[in-house]
């Protein structure tokens, strides 16, 4: 029997100490590590049966209809920092809303939990979380997966590290 996997909600910036704590978890339960990036400027508009996306963009005048990548540059740190490790893992790109794209995976995969890194207070996160919504908050109130909140590291922690 496969372990339920760990879904990883990857932003466009991945705190070094959010995947190190998603992947020890992941590591102790024996679970494979999905790594979710969400283009939230776009839409879905199909899943292939290789679970590739196909999306549009919200706004038609700024492009085409195109397959969802992983951004090269995530996946890169994905690699440094979990290859060689022995975790099963993968990196999966989605498009839309991303509280509701990782709910969505999480449900499809049958999820042990979600993992989300929080983002350090300053004015223009608080700007992002205006506008945009909290991921956190979304998860938590309107789906059943387990939500595990990583916080970001101190300065006093990374200096002691």
């Amino acid at each position: 029997m496969e372990t339920r996997p760990i879904i990883l909600g990857i932003p466009d910036r991945l705190d070094p100490h959010v995947l190190a704590a998603a992947a020890d978890l992941a590591c102790a339960l024996g679970a494979r590590l999905l790594c979710v990036h969400v283009d939230p400027t776009r839409y879905p508009l199909e899943e292939l049966p290789d679970g590739t996306i196909r999306s549009a963009p919200l706004d038609p005048e700024s492009g085409d209809e195109a397959i969802e990548r992983f951004p090269a540059r995530l996946l890169q740190q994905l690699e440094a920092q979990l290859g060689g490790s022995g975790l099963q893992w993968q990196a999966h790109a989605a498009a839309g809303g991303p509280g509701q794209q990782l709910s969505h995976l999480a449900l499809q995969h049958d999820a042990a939990l979600i993992v989300l890194g929080v983002r350090e207070r300053s004015m223009a996160n608080t700007i992002r979380e205006l506008l945009n919504g909290s991921v956190a908050v979304h998860l938590t109130h309107r789906q059943r997966h387990p939500v595990l909140l990583i916080p970001p590291r101190r300065a006093e922690q990374i200096r002691n590290s």
